[in-house]
């Protein structure tokens, strides 16, 4: 059995020792079937968020009222959720009203698909009232229950089943297909966050150019931010995201392959932090560099550099693995990694020179910065001293 779950084990039993039923649930057993890397353990269990916490001397109570409660125990984090059913979802996100119950199966009637709607018991046996584990086996992504309530209650979930898609390469079945169409203008009523960070999971997965086409071909992409429903290309299609390594190479990617004024305003508007805009930007700038000096590898840095050839062999289909070498031998070859690693600084300077400070000697030390980068000054103290004695503004 998978570690996590042989070192989770220990808080289900402790549940059942206080005479309540606790099962393992979720994407954690999907994962386990799939063999795939288990990120986290959910834990299910009839036990009422304040007698968790009266079991356990260590709890966070992060959303008591809809049950939850994060038990640490050996310095991990267990979500234990109360089983639970809920009334009609009147934000398109959370149920109106939550009531525990003991049944397990009425608590996994109210998840989305039937691959999440499994659970395991103490003896790691399978609990799967909908056939998550046959769909597993089928490669097939099926809700529990209607399809149309369950996309109606969170649209959301049209994103998950694409992104679903998109990274375990399944298929949609038929009634959740008819669904998916009749349901997607509902995604106007989801938050940008929500979907931008469903969308970029989407993206790295092995098949998004599929699913893209799919999202195309069942209208959901014309519910999405601006941009990608204004071009409606086989680019999107064809395009290989599966070499991409990070989320801004796949932003990048989107804005490339867009007919896009402002970049900047694009990313706004999927409401992405300041830090990944910033981000996407300098890889953008980078990207548009032909031929590369020591100078601009020393101001954008080897990763992002490494990072704008990955994106531009993506782009144009062609290997770029001889310029990702070059780019290793230059970047060796600079003897800094910034103007800290100079041994002479603006007070040096100014002693050396005499001058009174000003504009010159932000002028004098980008220069020297350069020439040291580029090979030309070579970084010891006394050819440096030489170098600014005979400095010129």
């Amino acid at each position: 059995m998978n570690e996590m779950f042989e070192n989770a084990l220990p808080v289900l039993k402790r549940l059942e020792e206080e005479g309540f039923s606790a099962y393992f649930v979720g994407g954690c057993v999907r994962d386990l079937l799939l063999q795939r890397h288990i990120k986290d353990i959910d834990i299910a269990s009839s036990a009422r968020p304040e007698e968790v916490q009266q079991i356990f001397p260590k709890t966070i109570p992060v959303g008591i009222e809809h049950g939850t409660v994060i038990v640490r125990h050996d310095s991990v984090s267990y979500e234990v959720t109360t089983f639970r059913k809920e009334e009609e979802y009147k934000d398109y996100r959370r149920p109106s009203k939550v009531w525990f119950v003991d049944d397990l199966k009425e608590d996994l009637s109210r998840r989305d698909f039937t691959f999440n709607a499994m659970a395991m018991d103490t003896s790691f046996q399978l609990i799967d009232h909908f056939g998550g584990r046959d769909d597993l086996k089928l490669k097939r992504i099926r809700t529990v229950g209607d399809p149309n309530l369950r996309f109606s209650e969170d649209p959301l979930r049209i994103m998950r089943a694409c992104r679903f898609m998109s990274v375990f390469d399944m298929a949609i079945e038929r009634k959740t297909i008819d669904a998916i169409e009749e349901k997607a203008h509902l995604l106007k009523r989801i938050s940008t966050e929500r979907i931008s960070i469903e969308f970029i999971k989407l993206l790295q997965g092995e098949q998004a150019g599929k699913v893209l086409k799919f999202m195309e071909k069942t209208s959901v992409l014309n519910y999405l931010p601006i941009a990608l429903q204004e071009k409606q290309s086989d680019l999107y299609i064809d395009f290989p995201w599966n070499v991409l390594e990070s989320d801004e190479q796949r932003w990048a990617a989107i804005l490339l392959l867009s007919d896009v004024s402002d970049d900047r305003d694009f990313l706004k508007s999927w409401k992405l932090p300041n830090h990944t805009i910033k981000k996407v930007g300098e890889l953008l700038a980078a990207y548009d560099i032909d031929a590369w000096s020591k100078s601009d590898l020393y101001r954008f840095g080897l990763k992002v550099a490494l990072s704008s050839i990955t994106l531009k062999s993506a782009v144009e289909k062609k290997d770029y693995m001889n310029v990702k070498k070059r780019l290793h031998q230059q970047n060796s070859e600079i003897p800094i990694t910034s103007r800290k690693d100079i041994p002479l600084d603006g007070k040096d300077i100014i002693e050396i020179t005499q001058r009174e400070p000003g504009i010159w000697l932000g002028k004098l030390l980008e220069e020297m910065e350069k020439k040291i980068v580029e090979g030309e000054l070579a970084l010891n103290t006394s050819a440096l001293k030489d170098w600014v004695k005979r400095w010129e503004p």
